[in-house]
């Protein structure tokens, strides 16, 4: 029976997967693909991520009809045998023109760039290297800044917004500010009876916080004349219970053609103060920022560096790829014998998720920050990361650089709670109102159970007031 037969019936022809030795199959003398090493090194490394899912199609003879570039790959990857699919129903003429049909028909096809954003960016977002589909670094770059895909913006940034600032300041030095479950005192995290107050007998499992990065980054108007001894004061307060978490994001900072290991000092004064330097992770924000950067490549990630004194096993928050599948090969895991053990048996699947690994890739915020020029700017996800795998719900988390209620914000959406310290009464605003904007459900009020706006009433009317009597 003819191909034509097949289709005018609308059967599709018997095909049947069989493996064959790769070095027994014929590649077609006269294909007009071409793979260069780059694309075989992306097809490679597909299928070391995703397995060999695609067959290679073969004629009755062993000769290659579709499949090349992913034989060239099975080579560069050792592989001795894949799965092919025979296509015995093609007339010599059909194989001949479906090897050009195989590849130009494909390139007919056009992308929805919208969804594409969509995809992509929830691939990032769970730790996915997105080049492995295929994708390299400029189709991602111009795809996340293209104007033709805004929802993908809105994805990453909705909850990273932030408020415009009020024309005049609510809060002030002292006020503890109650935001549904969690708890904003503006006030400085330095000093013990500040901690103590937004603490409220609480202590924390978790600590994130993203501080000022040395003495060249301004906190607030004033700057930061001695960096080491505001990390001292913030850490030796630091409410942590037993088991509890601390984990620091900070970036580099260049001096005179130089990186400055600015947090040398500091290291090892939470060393000296019983503070296990447990791990330092990565944070990979993305695509790197535009710039010649002197010579450098452009900046895409900071440093979280991990503190404990006891260790807390993470949770398993990252999706596995190879989920569900049966693991029966040998893994890298050695026995104390030295024997390479199998990872599973046969007949044991592989989890639905695993531990985050050392590198957090998340976008970085794209938001703006406010004229007080605060620095701890980071997308919601980020906290959240660490949230997740750190603590469980209903656990208190401290926040000692507010900043704009980023970790207020992240502790809301995974049901922890936060308890949070901000110095800046203008980043106290800010983050009031980011939050009722996210969350209206919640109440916001002082802890003398007046609301946001009846405070901001008042405030604004005793100001008019003085004004008045100064201008008398």
């Amino acid at each position: 029976m003819t191909a034509s037969a097949y289709l005018s019936d609308l059967v599709a022809p018997d095909l049947r997967v069989e493996y064959r030795l790769v070095e027994e199959l014929i590649p077609y003398a006269r294909n007009a693909r071409t793979h260069g090493e780059a694309q075989i090194a992306q097809i490679a490394g597909s299928i070391r991520e995703f397995g060999f899912n695609n067959p290679v199609l073969v004629d009755g003879e062993r000769g290659i009809i579709a499949g090349h570039g992913r034989v060239l790959a099975a080579r560069r990857l050792g592989m001795t045998s894949v799965p092919v699919i025979e296509l015995t129903h093609l007339s010599p003429v059909q194989k001949k023109a479906f090897v050009l049909a195989d590849n130009r028909l494909a390139l007919e096809a056009g992308w929805d760039r919208e969804v594409l954003a969509l995809e992509v960016a929830d691939l990032a977002e769970m730790g996915f290297d997105v080049t492995l589909a295929g994708f390299a670094e400029k189709e991602l770059k111009d795809l996340c800044q293209s104007e033709s895909s805004p929802e993908r913006v809105e994805v990453l940034d909705h909850e990273d917004e932030l408020p415009d600032p009020s024309p005049a300041t609510v809060s002030r030095s002292g006020d503890l500010w109650l935001l549904g479950q969690h708890r904003l005192l503006c006030g400085d995290s330095t000093l013990a009876e500040a901690v103590t107050k937004v603490m409220s007998g609480q202590r924390a499992a978790l600590l994130f916080t993203s501080p000022p990065y040395g003495n060249k980054r301004d906190y607030t108007t004033g700057g930061i004349a001695d960096w080491d001894g505001l990390m001292r004061g913030v850490f030796a307060n630091a409410p942590m219970g037993q088991g509890g978490q601390v984990l620091v994001n900070l970036g580099l900072i260049h001096e005179k053609n130089e990186w400055h290991p600015y947090w040398e000092g500091w290291l090892d004064w939470m060393r000296g103060q019983g503070w296990r330097r447990f791990a330092w992770y990565v944070w990979d924000q993305g695509f790197g920022l535009p710039g010649d950067w002197n010579g450098r490549f452009g900046p895409s990630h900071e440093f979280v560096f991990h503190f404990n004194r006891q260790s807390r096993r993470p949770h398993k928050i990252m999706p596995c790829i190879h989920a569900g599948e049966d693991r029966d090969f040998k893994s890298g895991l050695r026995g104390k014998d030295g024997v390479v053990q199998k990872w599973n048996g046969k007949t044991f699947q592989t989890q639905e998720s695993k531990i985050p690994d050392s590198v957090a890739r998340i976008f970085r915020h794209q938001a703006r920050g406010i004229e007080t020029g605060h620095p701890a700017v980071f997308p919601v996800a980020l906290p959240e990361h660490f949230m997740l795998a750190f603590t469980d719900p209903e656990d208190v988390c401290f926040e000692p650089f507010s900043g704009s209620g980023t970790s207020l914000v992240a502790a809301q959406k995974t049901g922890r709670i936060c308890q949070a310290i901000e110095l800046a009464p203008e980043y106290c605003d800010i983050a009031i109102r980011r939050f009722a904007g996210l969350f209206p459900q919640e109440s916001i009020t002082l802890e003398d159970g007046r609301t946001f706006d009846e405070v901001s009433a008042e405030r604004a009317g005793d100001a008019s007031d003085s004004g008045s009597q100064n201008n008398a």
